[in-house]
């Protein structure tokens, strides 16, 4: 019997919007070659005399005694290594990023206090007048985290603007695995394992000791040189995990459908950049290793690996492809959005969970749609990527971000809870044009001092918000002394506080004789 034969495994090919290849399959053990033949045969990863003259370099992500589960390393063949450069240097201390949120930080503070901020600016513009100064690793802040890096336990959130395309630069981190989440630009990523293009609407997990560089894609009428219209600033937020790795929730009794699904992120194909000796700039490759950065220069590009293959590599994912879930009655918590986790040192407990909101149906039937009053003993951050965000408690917008303690109450205001209350409500879809997502980390987070006092648009909480909440029972009291007199037990009844001139009150049961808690006020109970 004869056919046809498939010579390859599937490849997404270049599109008019991105010209790069990917790979398929979240946590695969990728293998990809620029040049046939450039991965060595016969079982072995270490030849003796690699082709084409390569270099095997083993980058390891997780340490040696690890379970086959959990084993992140890759191996690279690459025209130069990576251990010929000139020395380290100290980078100025750049005060906006942080890693230690332990309390003895006098930069980190821990606060119930609920906070909101605005979108970053767009950065500065520089001597001449025009933008294009700030690269993504000076663009970095720091809002706040939990844990340490040194300690390999916790995370860091941040937001990113910049505007300067990282030219003859590399950034690799030392500290973690870093989330990238844009809002605004789209961003061409180099890695040394290939190329990413992300736009607003996509993330992308960039591993610890990958060294990268990222771009601003720009229309031809946005090019540095055309000095009526300065270069774009891209914008958006980062999320990252200290001593873990993302890995995709459970699905439990969903089966094997439903959230974000293995075949949709997508790996970068092998690539690289071909130099002749002494032809062009050195490379600056900076290094953040406990929040602080460093910097050496050596003169070939880190971009160099013509084939690879495991499992420690970038990719990105599409958040248009998650596959929302629904719910008849009541609501569904939010990590039932959930796309990627990462598992902590605790069996069954996360460090983070990401959780994303989009357009779905809302279904449910005799339930509030709004978000309900709740107090949870996880730390929401939230942000908007695209639409208009509908909360009533917070001026938000793309670009922002909103911090809720963890085990403070919070919810809507009263005016949306009166709203909803009394809504008709039919199958609708729900948050169309809209995209936002959620950091839920089952911590305390604390605030760096920048958050606090220098981010460029802290919104305080309204004044006011909740003056005008009113309690509704008093409104229902012949209702429920009629509950509680079929029960045979005591009615309720008001008796003004002392003085009586006071307009409030408080209910007790009438007096049957016996001491108990119905002789005591409702706000000492």
């Amino acid at each position: 019997m004869f056919g046809n034969h498939a010579v390859t495994g599937l490849v997404k090919d270049t599109m008019a919007d991105d010209p790069y290849k990917y790979q398929f399959g979240f946590g695969n053990h990728h293998a990809t070659e620029a040049i046939p033949g450039a991965l060595p045969a016969n079982g072995t990863n270490l030849p003796q005399k690699a082709r084409y003259g390569l270099y095997a370099e083993h980058l390891n992500g997780t340490s040696f005694i690890s379970s086959r589960e959990s084993v992140s390393n890759v191996w690279m063949y690459r025209e130069r290594p990576g251990a010929p450069h000139r020395p380290l240097r100290q980078v100025q201390q750049h005060n906006e990023i942080e890693t230690c949120f332990l309390p003895t930080n006098p930069n980190v503070s821990f606060t119930p206090q609920a906070h909101t901020w605005g979108p970053l600016p767009a950065p500065k513009t520089n001597a001449s007048g025009r933008g294009g100064s700030t690269t993504f690793v000076r663009g970095l802040k720091t809002i706040g985290g939990y844990g340490d890096a040194t300690l390999k336990e916790g995370l860091a959130v941040h937001q990113y603007a910049f505007d300067a395309d990282m030219d003859r630069q590399a950034f690799v981190n030392h500290d973690g695995d870093l989330l990238l989440v844009p809002q605004q630009g789209v961003l061409d990523i180099k890695t040394e394992l290939g190329n990413l293009r992300i736009k607003p609407g996509m993330i992308s997990v960039l591993p610890a000791g990958i060294r990268f560089a990222i771009s601003i894609v720009r229309l031809p009428s946005q090019s540095h040189n055309n000095h009526d219209n300065p270069a774009p600033h891209a914008a958006g937020y980062a999320l990252e995990v200290f001593g873990t790795r993302f890995a995709l929730p459970e699905l439990g009794v969903l089966g094997a459908n439903g959230l974000a699904h293995v075949r949709d992120f997508e790996y970068p194909v092998a690539a690289f950049d071909l130099e002749p000796p002494g032809t062009l700039p050195p490379f600056e490759v900076t290094v953040k290793l406990a929040g602080r950065l460093f910097a050496y220069a050596q003169p070939y590009t880190p971009f160099n690996v013509v084939a690879w293959h495991g499992r420690h590599a970038p990719f990105r994912y599409d958040l248009a492809r998650f596959a929302h879930l629904s719910a008849n009655t009541d609501q569904l918590d939010p990590t039932a959005y959930c796309v990627l986790t990462a598992p902590s040192k605790w069996p069954g407990v996360s460090v983070v969970e990401f959780c994303v909101f989009g357009e779905k149906w809302a279904v449910a039937g005799d339930t509030l749609r709004i978000p309900y009053y709740h107090r949870t003993m996880a730390t929401e951050l939230c942000g908007v990527i695209k639409g208009v965000y509908r909360g009533s408690v917070r001026p938000l917008e793309a670009g922002g971000m909103s911090f809720e303690q963890s085990y403070m109450p919070h919810g809507e205001s009263y005016e949306a809870y009166a709203r909803e209350r009394e809504a008709e409500h039919e199958p609708v879809k729900v948050a169309q044009g809209f995209m936002s997502f959620m950091f839920h980390v089952p911590a305390h987070l604390g605030l760096t001092k920048w958050a606090m006092e220098d981010h460029p648009d802290i919104r305080p909480e309204r004044a006011g918000l909740w003056d005008s909440f009113r309690g509704h029972l008093l409104d229902h009291i012949d209702d429920a002394n009629a509950s509680l007199s079929k029960a045979g037990m005591p009615t309720l009844q008001i008796h003004p506080l002392t003085p009586p001139e006071s307009p409030s009150g408080t209910i007790v049961p009438e007096d049957d004789g016996e001491p108990g808690l119905g002789d005591v006020p409702m706000d000492e109970q």
